[in-house]
């Protein structure tokens, strides 16, 4: 059993009092800033008066809160187990006020705090555990893959559709990782919640990641479990983020790496599988990071989601099984070494950097899995065709046939360069080298298109390589992921025509829509361009737009109380 720390647990006219008090205004500079205080006092206790008039007062209540995050570099490429660059914006928080309820039903209401957005956006939810928790344990990364397959087949089969639409099924799903992972310490029951949020939820700042993460954690703070002692970062970033699959996404973790990995200041280097921090930079005082609503609603395309996200564990097993095996220069070791789409990197496979070049001219342009399929059992490597196949496509995936076609190469190329672009990023960034950091975000940003990567660029970049030519790195090549739209391209094009060589914005979130930003010389934020800025911007929007300046900040976390330790 677990001890209960009470400095994460107070009556809510305790916590009502401290806060209008002061007592968490220290606690408050530190996460928020100085000048932001009394703004951030009155935001919860606003929180906290929605929880009474929803629930009642009475009883011990906890507060979690998680910053929306944003990314700087390395878009779709986590879930192929990249890292990619990440801070916590500070001042957009997702809170939650909670309390343990003697029952197996968790009630959750919200209040949402964006701009242009309706406060009860989200209508109330209530959840029986005992309906939506699995009987078996899914705190192990590839039990919770299979289990979400199966949950969003039923689905499909049941509406027509395996993506959910409905907000409950966020915390639906992180409730049934964090019952698992505890099941054998602590039983989950039942509570009830009060979401009070400023993330905007129209994409780029992960609104959905951030309610999953505060409602976990809320969660675990009700029954006296207390996030990092009792589940390690790792956990909390790897098991949190699958637990989205259950949703229909087929998204990364990285989104949840930002938020629990934020550093006050820093641009962090977040990997997963597991979840930890590979490097950081910080940001130059004088550019700033910013998210920009784009007015674009997001499509999402699920069959075509599906068929980018399945690119990644099928390249790594055509490299590792089909490719390396038969060239002269590679030993039969080399196989062996690749696991992720990751690992296809001239250190790891111990290659020169040509070689990688090299590789990517061998991959399919387009193939299918039953090609795939019948070149592996061609190859005598069957068994571990239909090993991989178990592992990370059997039941995960509602659209694909094994006819889809799939365009290999060119996401392979574009995931490979973006894991070097997030590197590089972090060495010009720390170098002060802003002029090459803003290029590789424009290059990130054509990365996105439905572009196939010729046999013969990849002779000219193998040719550099081998000469050492510095022009010649992966990190300049854009590859073609394929999740553009022509008006996100526009926007996007006409943003960084204006702002020159101070400035460089790309798309942000899934693609296909939502919001953009990048970062931005402060001089065009409160400098003597600022009004320049807003007045193109209203122009090329058609009319007021809703812009945040995005300051790294801390990341999520339970609220302790001033002197309870």
């Amino acid at each position: 059993m677990v001890s209960f720390n009470d400095i994460y647990t107070a009556t809510g006219q305790q916590w009502q009092q401290q806060v209008a008090a002061g007592d968490f205004d220290r606690e408050f500079a530190r996460i928020y800033g100085l000048d932001q205080v009394a703004v951030w006092r009155a935001n919860y206790l606003e929180a906290l008066a929605c929880f009474a008039a929803r629930f009642g007062g009475e009883g011990e209540w906890v507060v979690a809160r998680c910053p929306g995050q944003m990314n700087a570099m390395g878009m779709h490429i986590d879930y192929g187990g990249m890292p990619s660059l990440r801070l916590a914006v500070r001042g957009a928080d997702t809170l939650v006020v909670a309390r343990k309820m003697q029952s197996r039903r968790v009630r959750v209401s919200s209040r949402l705090r964006s701009p242009g957005e309706a406060e009860d956006r989200f209508a109330p939810i209530e959840i029986d555990l005992d309906r939506i928790l699995p009987a078996e344990r899914v705190c192990e990364r590839q039990a919770l893959m299979d289990y979400a397959g199966r949950v969003c087949q039923q689905r499909l089969e049941r509406t027509g559709s395996a993506l959910a639409d409905d907000w409950s099924v966020l915390v639906e799903g992180q409730l049934a990782y964090v019952e698992s992972y505890f099941r054998d310490r602590i039983p989950l029951g039942g509570f009830d919640g009060l979401v009070w949020s400023s993330v905007s939820p129209s994409g780029g700042m992960s609104s959905s990641s951030a309610l999953v993460v505060a409602t976990a954690l809320a969660a675990m703070g009700t029954h006296g479990l207390v996030p990092r002692r009792d589940m390690p970062e790792q956990d909390l970033v790897d098991g949190l983020g699958m637990s989205e699959w259950i949703r229909g996404t087929r998204g990364g973790t990285a989104d949840h790496g930002g938020m629990v990995l934020g550093r006050a200041g820093k641009l962090v280097s977040v990997g997963v599988f597991p979840a930890r921090a590979e490097g950081e930079a910080a940001l130059p005082d004088d550019y700033a990071a910013v998210v920009l609503d784009s007015g674009i609603e997001r499509q999402y395309d699920e069959a075509v989601k599906e068929e980018t996200v399945i690119a990644y564990p099928l390249s790594a097993f055509i490299a590792g099984e089909l490719i390396l095996p038969r060239w002269e220069h590679a030993d039969g070791g080399r196989a062996d070494r690749i696991r992720y789409i990751r690992d296809l990197t001239s250190e790891n496979l111990q290659l020169p950097p040509a070689a990688i070049f090299e590789l990517l001219a061998q991959m399919p342009q387009q193939t299918t899995l039953a090609r795939v399929q019948a070149q592996a059992e061609k190859a005598g490597v069957g068994d571990r065709y239909a090993a991989m196949y178990q592992r990370d496509i059997a039941g995960k995936y509602q659209y694909l046939t094994a006819d889809t076609p799939l365009y290999i190469r060119r996401r392979c190329a574009y995931a490979l360069a973006e894991q070097d672009r997030v590197a590089g990023m972090i060495d010009y960034l720390n170098a002060g080298d802003m002029t090459t950091a803003l290029e590789l975000i424009r290059i990130s940003h054509r990365g996105d298109f439905d572009v196939e990567v010729g046999d013969g660029e990849l002779r000219e970049l193998a040719a550099g390589a081998g000469r050492g030519d510095e022009r010649a790195r992966l990190r300049f090549l854009p590859g073609g992921y394929g999740r553009m739209t022509p008006a996100y391209d526009r926007l996007v094009q006409v943003v960084n025509a204006f702002l020159g060589e101070r400035g460089a914005v790309q798309r942000l979130g899934a693609g296909w829509g939502g919001n953009i930003g990048g970062l931005i010389h402060r001089d065009f934020i409160d400098g003597p361009q600022a009004g320049e800025l807003a007045d193109f911007l209203r122009g090329a929007l058609g009319g007021a737009f809703d812009m945040v300046v995005a300051t790294p900040g801390e990341g999520a976390a339970l609220l302790a109380r001033p002197g309870a330790a």
